[in-house]
């Protein structure tokens, strides 16, 4: 992604001047599989001037466009007319405090109340997004607010149609004001504001923030005229960037961003106001200083007869994922190696046992679009095998000669697994041929520690595929691969992210060489605490396990706000019952009963804490007592992530490990 300077604010092309964003999903389902690596996780491009003020203004329609999830063409996507006569659903008030109004748009221009600091627009399009965002227009082309409905003369309307287009991330458009430097706002605590329409951030920038790592809140959806208050203090940065402290005399510009894939909405917004100190709300106690509650567990018979259990005993415990890289959306191998044998040599010579490679298989299927929609009538995949194979033979021989297993995972984070395609037989096919494929290359590799790992949560982005869609096509796949190999393992995980209590509902496969996986992030509000991509993004200072000595009143105090959907709440209230190991313990403990029941290994390869912003050794007393939940069970572990967010190895630019981060060896046990 480019990053390019902002231009100077002038009263003449104010339309397209893009602010700072993060590219992050915000997507609320299995967000550890989004972009969590700070280095890696792109900002939105700001335009080296500014677009057409006329461009994509088509033929009004009569309507405000509601929410949908719709494949719309930009061409299609209009400003809703005025209607002729406008009856108020609500006489909002005028605001006066002590604080500062920014707009109240009723003179009914796209100049704000700051004298020639004028709202503006962007979009994605530079980032190759096909996203686009519609304003009514003054004379000369510019945005300007228009009749409202909320017993005021004008209120500022944006309507948009999000479409990632080519873009990697989630699609985005934007609009705001920029703030002048004669504007002094140190003695400001929030700010408040009217909207109806879409969820959406409002984006509070400072001079501070060098790398658009903006410190931020998330706003829901409102359908009826609603009043938001955000104060400073709750806004939180993107996570990605350099953790600056939030100055508000350095405020320079207020925005507003909706993102989201094909969501055709609109937004109105009335009233922006600068709240002074003494009228921002105060923190209130809402916890209790609990002392911890420990579950009691009790453990039966963890024998386990099948000799795949000390095979994965032998191979895939202690291991590792690499991680952003060739899982990624739009991330395709073409020789160039982010990661190579320096990396396996490193990780091996640290006690690493195993590697857990992710990469998306059948985006090597050159046809495979065609093959599902059997519209050309292809009877055969074809591959580009000049890449598949280069880069996973290179991980094979490196692996074999530094002692390390290697896990081919197939892991689609573009999510054309997905409930619809689940029940397509012409996928499913697809799959199928794709794994025939690869373990028709290795059948003859005499490693017994070469493993095919079916499908990484299938459907992950949404969860909505169902166990016996996805067990039947597991089957199909594993069919194929053994009608060319018959001897390297299988790895299996069911639904909804790996669930544990799908695959304690369900049978074992059909297939005597299967190793089954689950996946386990909880407490999830402690390992995803600050994670930019998720609604945790707020959250700080959760220490593992619970601390009462360490315990606050104020659930602000670690970053609880408004936008916090009421579930992380809760957990973080309740966290003195699930901060511990025997809390974890509790949870996996259901599928190592199932295992023992079916006399089948089970295996955890995704575990973690993002620690960008987390005590440093609260991870490494989570890292130990996952390592002691491994012992106890012998349940053989995978954790997410080499180098990054979620990292076993610190780097000197966020790729590249450098060494073992201290403390790593003895929590995760290593030799």
């Amino acid at each position: 992604m480019l990053f390019k300077k902002i231009l100077p604010i002038t009263a003449v092309g104010i339309l397209a001047i893009g602010l700072s964003a993060c590219g992050d999903s915000d997507s609320a389902s299995n967000p550890r599989d989004t972009p969590e690596d700070p280095g890696t996780v792109p900002t939105d491009s700001i335009p080296d001037k500014p677009a057409n003020p006329g461009d994509s203004i088509l033929t009004p329609t009569d309507s405000l466009p509601p929410a949908a999830d719709t494949t719309t063409t930009p061409t299609e996507f209009t400003v809703p007319e005025e209607a002729a006569e406008i009856t108020p659903a609500i006489t909002i008030p005028k605001e006066a405090g002590k604080g500062f109004l920014i707009d109240d748009f009723e003179d009914g221009d796209n100049e704000s109340l700051i004298s020639k600091a004028f709202w503006y627009t962007y979009d994605d399009n530079d980032n190759d997004g096909a996203s686009v965002i519609l304003t009514p227009l003054n004379d000369e082309g510019y945005p300007k607010a228009r009749r409202s409905d909320n017993g005021t003369e004008y209120a500022f309307a944006v309507y948009y149609n999000l479409d990632k287009g080519e873009y990697a991330y989630d699609p985005y458009v934007g609009w705001g004001v920029q703030i002048p430097d004669s504007l002094n706002l140190a003695s400001f605590g929030g700010i408040s504001y009217w909207y109806k329409g879409g969820k959406h951030e409002i984006h509070v920038e400072t001079s501070d923030v060098k790398d658009y790592d903006v410190h931020l809140a998330t706003v829901k959806a409102s359908r009826t005229w609603k009043q938001v208050f955000i104060r400073f203090k709750d806004l939180a940065q993107g996570g990605w960037g350099e953790e600056v402290e939030f100055d508000p005399a350095h405020i320079t510009a207020v925005s507003f961003q909706a993102k989201g894939n094909h969501v055709k909405d609109s937004v109105l917004i009335d009233n922006v106001y600068f709240q002074d100190t003494s009228e921002v709300a105060k923190d209130t106690a809402d916890m209790q200083i609990m002392d911890p509650e420990i579950p009691e567990v009790t453990i039966g018979d963890i024998t386990i007869a099948n000799p795949l259990q000390e095979k994965a005993m032998k191979y895939l415990n202690k291991g590792i994922n690499i991680t952003n890289w060739l899982e990624e959306d739009k991330t395709y191998f073409k020789g160039e190696f982010k990661f190579d044998e320096s990396d396996v040599k490193l990780m091996a010579d640290n006690g690493i046992k195993s590697l857990r490679f992710p990469i998306d298989l059948d985006r090597y299927a050159t046809n495979r679009d065609e093959f599902v929609a059997d519209t050309t009538g292809a009877t055969e995949l074809k591959f580009d095998d000049a890449n598949l194979f280069a880069v996973l033979d290179s991980f094979v021989e490196w692996t074999g000669k530094h002692g390390m297993s290697f896990v081919i995972d197939y892991h689609e984070y573009d999510n054309s697994y997905n409930a619809t395609s689940s029940k397509n037989p012409r996928y499913m096919k697809m799959m199928a041929n794709v794994w025939k494929h690869v373990a028709a290359h290795y059948a003859s590799n005499e490693r017994e520690d070469i493993f095919y790992e079916l499908l990484n949560e299938p459907d992950m982005t949404n969860g909505k595929a169902t166990s016996t869609n996805w067990r039947k096509a597991a089957q199909e796949d594993i069919d194929s691969i053994r009608t060319v190999d018959k001897k390297h393992t299988i790895i299996f995980g069911d639904a909804q992210w790996y669930s544990i209590s799908l695959l304690t509902k369900g049978q074992k496969l059909n297939d005597d060489n299967v190793i089954y996986a689950i996946h386990t992030y909880e407490p999830f509000v402690f390992t995803h605490q600050a994670a930019s991509w998720t609604d945790l993004k707020s959250i700080k200072n959760l220490m593992f396990p619970y601390d009462k000595e360490r315990w606050s009143e104020y659930s602000a105090d670690f970053g609880v706000t408004k936008a916090v959907p009421s579930n992380y709440k809760k957990n973080i209230q309740n966290y003195y019952k699930i901060g511990s190991k025997e809390y974890i313990l509790s949870l996996i403990l259901p599928a190592k009963e199932w295992a023992v029941t079916n006399n089948v290994p089970v295996i955890i390869n995704e575990f973690g804490a993002y620690n960008v912003k987390t005590d440093k050794q609260s991870v490494l007393n989570y890292m130990a007592a996952m390592k002691e939940i491994s012992d106890t069970l012998q349940i053989p572990l995978t954790h997410w992530g080499y180098t990054g967010g979620f990292s076993l190895f610190e780097s000197t630019d966020g790729v590249k490990g450098t060494q073992l981060i201290e403390g790593m060896k003895e929590a995760y046990g290593l030799e």
